[in-house]
């Protein structure tokens, strides 16, 4: 009996907690009784059907089902809550002017109640398929009905009792301080649901863990304490967070919190969206830089044909492979350059490039200098045409020469580019043979902020002898591209994409960001 009152306590106790903060930020807000108890009725109905097929979800993912299930439940009340802060930026004051004013009701247009029951129904959601699930288990152990019946109602009501004196102690909170309030405590749950989804994808090992664990507090408060419970729901507290919960943690404070300062300044959509994309490339990359990688032929980025006299450019770029072998998983490069446009139609480029070979520890691997030349202008002929050369020194081995033909068409909004890599060993230690190397990319120019794309990248082997297919190495995925003016006639340009391997030798997937800092 004391078993199950204390598992159904903190559960709904997690739950309780959410919904008071919830209901609570939108005071003031029509329909929100409505729309709680539909919430709540939605969540429940959910729950009793996932546990019933508890079975069937664990099997849809290799046993990862269950993860991937609350990490999406939790990524999407993320977005629910989120979205809810953002919009109370904007209304949030004249919601407390008007509720200041006895008799007046709120009329603020199209009111996101939706997103107040779909928060409420995804926090019930979870929580209750867990209590179903342990309540089945512990009847199929044997347990007295009557005793669960009893401690799970005991742990019920308690749960539900610590929710209410949350809700009321926040209704309690002085009009011209409330909004402040509810609004900061909305931002710390759905990072801290944020921290909790990506600790169940990294339990289905989707992400890496960075550092597992970055640290242990359970000393001074345990997770399966009920203040450790009560701290957990309302800040994300986790006695022995992964480096990747912290990450994403504080990237969804800084996202939701950003977007939150700049709307409630009646911000432009342009910056609200070159935002919401650097918070994707800030992650795609932070994802990527905790596992390591290995050098490669081909340089994972496609290069344009257009040169621009007089811009500088500082620039970064790495890639980084997951995979579920060892020999595999765990490559990185990471580089670093600076160029100049010297003319109308050279630009040069000098690198430093560090690599790190799967198990091994981060190094300089090689100094690069790369020339592209501008060959035709752009849009006078059925194509824009380029030539890009390069010139490796590696710390070890043989130096490498390259040079690639650069091929780019525009239709509408379309723009196809080509890079074709021809590349040689060269010294003493060199061998003979020329490699193959392809990059290409079809972007879609919807947004300066933000360009959809794919991208494919590949290495067959020597020109004269490719080999077999299954040994070849080759990649495609989605990317995307975008820039944000920083004033003047700088700006920050930024891609990230997510490749997946096409063939056994390469790798599962690769993770790719790409920063560059122009300026003139």
């Amino acid at each position: 009996m004391f078993a199950t009152a204390l598992i159904v306590f903190r559960e709904v106790l997690e739950a309780s907690l959410i919904i008071g903060i919830v209901m609570a930020a939108c005071r003031g807000i029509p329909r929100r009784s409505t729309m709680a108890i539909g919430g709540i009725s939605a969540g429940l109905l959910g729950a009793i059907v996932i546990a019933a097929a508890a079975g069937k979800i664990a099997e849809s993912a290799s046993g990862m089902g269950q993860e991937i299930l609350n990490a999406g439940i939790l990524g999407a009340a993320v977005l629910m809550l989120g979205w809810h802060n953002i919009w109370m930026s904007r209304h949030g004051r004249e919601i407390a002017a008007q509720m200041s004013a006895v008799g007046k009701k709120v009329a603020l247009g199209s009111v996101p109640v939706w997103v107040l029951g779909s928060a409420i129904a995804l926090a019930v959601l979870r929580e209750g398929a867990e209590v179903v699930l342990f309540l089945y288990g512990v009847a199929a152990g044997g347990a007295n009905p009557v005793q669960m019946l009893f401690g799970g109602a005991a742990g019920m009501l308690i749960g539900a009792a610590l929710g209410l004196l949350m809700y009321f102690g926040l209704l309690g909170v002085p009009i011209r301080h409330f909004f402040t309030v509810t609004s900061a405590m909305i931002l710390l749950l759905a990072a801290g649901l944020a921290s909790q989804s990506a600790g169940f994808l990294m339990q289905a090992g989707l992400i890496p863990p960075l550092a597992e664990p970055l640290w242990d507090s359970s000393f001074l408060l345990a997770d399966s304490s009920i203040a450790g419970k009560a701290l957990q729901a309302l800040i994300g507290y986790t006695a022995r967070p992964a480096g990747i919960q912290v990450v994403v943690y504080v990237l969804t404070l800084l996202i939701i919190g950003g977007m939150m300062k700049l709307i409630g300044r009646e911000a432009s959509r342009p910056r609200i969206n070159a935002i919401v994309a650097t918070g994707i490339a800030v992650v795609a990359g932070l994802l990527a830089a905790s596992q390591p990688q290995y050098a490669e032929a081909a340089p994972f980025k496609i290069y344009s044909p257009r040169v621009v006299k007089g811009e500088n450019e500082i620039e970064y770029r790495g890639f980084h492979d997951f995979d579920k072998n060892d020999a595999i998983d765990g490559g990185e490069k990471q580089v670093f350059a600076i160029g100049r446009a010297f003319t109308d139609y050279w630009f040069s480029e000098l690198y430093t490039v560090y690599a790190k070979e799967p198990g091994a520890s981060l190094k300089h691997d090689a100094f690069e200098w790369e020339n592209l030349f501008q060959l035709s202008e752009p849009g006078k002929y059925w194509a824009d045409f380029g030539l890009l050369t390069e010139y490796e020194l590696t710390d070890h081995g043989p130096n490498e020469i390259a040079i690639a033909p650069i091929f780019e068409k525009t239709v509408d909004r379309w723009v196809g580019t080509v890079n074709l890599f021809l590349e040689r060993q060269v010294g003493s230690e060199a061998e003979s043979g020329t490699t193959f190397a392809y990059a290409a990319r079809l972007k879609y120019l919807l947004h300066p902020q933000f360009e959809p794309a794919v991208e494919f990248f590949g290495e067959p082997g020597r020109i004269n002898h490719f080999g077999p297919s299954n040994g070849q190495e080759h990649w495609a995925g989605p990317a995307f591209y975008g820039q944000v003016s920083l004033g003047g006639t700088s700006k920050l340009l930024y891609s990230a994409a997510v490749l997946f391997g096409e063939t056994p030798v390469s790798s599962d997937n690769r993770a790719i960001l790409r920063l560059e800092y122009e300026f003139f």
